[in-house]
């Protein structure tokens, strides 16, 4: 009797091993399944064919709906078809399925500041940044920066973007910024020394010589702020910017 109890727990033992194996291989099959239609649609998404990496996100999302990446990846999707909302709901998603995605808090920031949510997006921002795993953190602290500074608050915006150019020392947008967070900051030698940095990095950026070209209209050196601005022209012809720049050059005349 006791050798027949023990064949029938071994035999028990046996099929929910089979059974748990099985189930492990059904679900690698599927992940892997969906991971071939994650990669087709992101690399539609590389090609801005949006609407056919949205097929294949959706594909791999009947597949296998706990894949926190995907859920990112849908959200950059649903930016480009200007569908906040549906973003939205995704990153948040990819963040439950994934609580230290970075990439995802990051992203979700960009989304709150847009919609004018400033202290969210920072809170996001943040949260990404809590990661000392995060591979880019030198994204999350420019959007820090840039967020400070939309709220004037340039001591902030300036610690943030110096940080983001100690990760990337080419960071021309940080540059930019940077310079604006010490003009407002009234340090105008170290303002100049950001906008010529960030022209110097990169000679086709517009933006920067109207900066700098402000900068230097204000502080009295008309040759050199003329030359800054005929620079925007240049670059960025029949643009707002430009047409900026064109106003200040009828002064100076």
């Amino acid at each position: 009797m006791r050798a027949q109890h023990i064949r029938r727990a071994l035999f028990f033992l046996l099929a929910l091993a089979w059974l748990v194996s099985g189930c492990a291989t059904d679900k690698a099959f599927r992940k892997k399944q969906a991971r071939a239609f994650r990669d087709r649609g992101e690399r539609y998404l590389a090609a801005n064919q949006t609407s056919k990496a949205m097929e294949h996100f959706f594909e791999a999302l009947e597949i296998y709906p706990d894949d926190p990446i995907l859920h990112y990846l849908l959200a950059i999707a649903y930016v480009d078809k200007r569908k906040f909302d549906e973003a939205e709901s995704h990153l948040k998603e990819a963040i439950r399925l994934k609580p230290d995605y970075s990439d995802a808090y990051n992203y979700l920031g960009v989304l709150y500041f847009r919609r004018g949510e400033v202290g969210l997006a920072i809170e996001s921002y943040q949260k990404a940044l809590d990661n000392i795993y995060y591979m880019k953190p030198q994204d999350a602290h420019f959007n820090l920066g840039y967020a400070y500074l939309s709220r004037k608050e340039y001591r902030k915006a300036a610690l943030h973007l110096e940080r983001a150019i100690e990760l990337i020392p080419n960071y021309v947008d940080a540059y930019n910024n940077l310079g604006k967070a010490y003009e407002g900051l009234g340090q105008y030698d170290k303002a100049r020394f950001n906008y010529e940095k960030a022209v110097e990095f990169n000679p086709q950026y517009a933006d920067a010589y109207l900066n700098l070209g402000k900068l230097l209209y204000r502080s009295g050196e008309r040759k050199r702020a003329r030359w800054s601005f005929s620079q925007v022209i240049r670059l960025a012809p029949g643009s707002e910017i430009a047409m900026e720049a064109q106003s200040y050059l009828r002064r100076l005349k």
